[in-house]
């Protein structure tokens, strides 16, 4: 099986992060930073850290680089974003004026400072949760679905526009989307690269199921 990763540089995401963890997962790896070395990969990962704008702008700053990224989703291959990548899956963000990739229809929303009881709530989400998973998602098809925890930091999450992307789940204040999915195109909003084993395994599911 081919087990080649390529991962997107365009100057935000802990690139180094996510590819030496992938190397751990037994995966070939290599950086994709123009057009056509996202047209030639096998398999793609799309990172992102800080706010959804900046990101967005990184991202248009490379001539072509959206265009590349439609294309490859289009044909079939798999695609994982990573935390603000999984944000800029979706349409638009509560915190900035950016629009997203358009790939799985959602809206990125602000966590409120108080939870569904009324009692504060701490923004970002940091630290260590557990997710609860969907039947059909092969990023847990193997060693995740029935105990994982994964490390968040974030003050955004993804609100799907239809319930069938939501691959995952966990609670923190709300119940939001820890995963999302549409066909090959998947999104998770915690940090596998620092994960330690739930994370590896993620990244092994991602080259062998997905």
């Amino acid at each position: 099986m081919n087990n080649s990763v390529s991962v997107i540089d365009y100057g935000v995401g802990n690139i180094n992060s996510v590819a030496n963890m992938l190397k751990r997962a037994g995966s070939n790896v290599t950086f994709a930073r123009t057009p056509k070395e996202v047209l030639t990969a096998d398999r793609l990962i799309l990172p992102g850290v800080g706010a959804f704008d900046a990101c967005r702008r990184a991202l248009d700053a490379v001539e072509g680089l959206e265009e590349s990224i439609l294309s490859f989703c289009e044909s079939g291959r798999p695609m994982l974003g990573i935390c603000v990548g999984m944000q800029l899956l979706g349409n638009t963000s509560d915190e900035g004026s950016s629009r997203g990739l358009d790939l799985i229809p959602g809206r990125i929303r602000r966590f409120s400072s108080i939870d569904s009881t009324q009692q504060p709530l701490k923004v970002p989400h940091m630290g260590w949760s557990s997710v609860s998973v969907t039947d059909d998602n092969p990023l847990f098809s193997e060693g995740l679905a029935e105990t994982n925890r994964f490390y968040f930091v974030h003050s955004y999450y993804f609100d799907a526009n239809e319930p069938a992307h939501i691959a995952a789940r966990c609670e923190y204040g709300v119940s939001f989307a820890a995963s999302v999915r549409r066909a090959n195109i998947f999104g998770v909003q915690f940090h596998p690269e620092k994960s330690h084993r739930f994370g590896l395994q993620l990244f092994k599911n991602f080259v062998n199921a997905c």
